[in-house]
């Protein structure tokens, strides 16, 4: 019987991949993309108008947060690995605000519902990156905790 060449550590998603690197990709893709809606703006269809570059931007923040949380999982300092996550996070939504207000000249209180899809996403990022945290601390507990014989509880006989 042939065994797999990879352990579990060693896969893609068994890594924990740095929140900066994590964050430098994303926005590598999103000047990418970015570069790519303003040649589509200028040479096809204007369909998009100026909300292309938002829906771009915003697009790869959620990308980040949905990979970025579940990367926190294989992270070995969780505390660490979540205080350079908020701050990649926030470089990011800055960089994506700051590259489509560069390509629109207006910014995402000017553009519909921006500001409140932006609100919506960061929080969402939040409470999701809170919650594998708090995963991973009961999983943590739940291992340190012996399970060799379990406890008995003593029960009152009201006779």
């Amino acid at each position: 019987m042939e065994t797999p060449t990879t352990s579990p550590k060693t896969t893609f998603l068994g890594n924990a991949h740095h929140p900066f690197l994590q964050a430098a990709v994303a926005g590598g893709m999103m000047i990418i993309f970015l570069l790519a809606s303003r040649l589509m703006s200028t040479l096809g269809p204007h369909g998009f108008g100026d909300r292309l570059p938002w829906i771009v931007a915003l697009a790869f923040l959620l990308l980040f947060s949905v990979f970025n949380s579940i990367f926190c999982l294989a992270s070995v300092q969780a505390e660490r690995y979540w205080r350079r996550s908020i701050i990649a996070y926030l470089g990011l939504g800055g960089l994506g605000i700051l590259l489509a207000w560069l390509l629109t000249g207006r910014f995402f209180t000017e553009v519909g519902s921006f500001k409140w899809m932006y609100i919506v996403v960061t929080f969402c990022y939040l409470v999701f990156i809170s919650i594998i945290n708090f995963m991973r601390n009961i999983v943590d507990f739940a291992q340190k905790e012996e399970w060799d014989q379990p406890r008995l509880k003593s029960r009152k006989r009201g006779y």
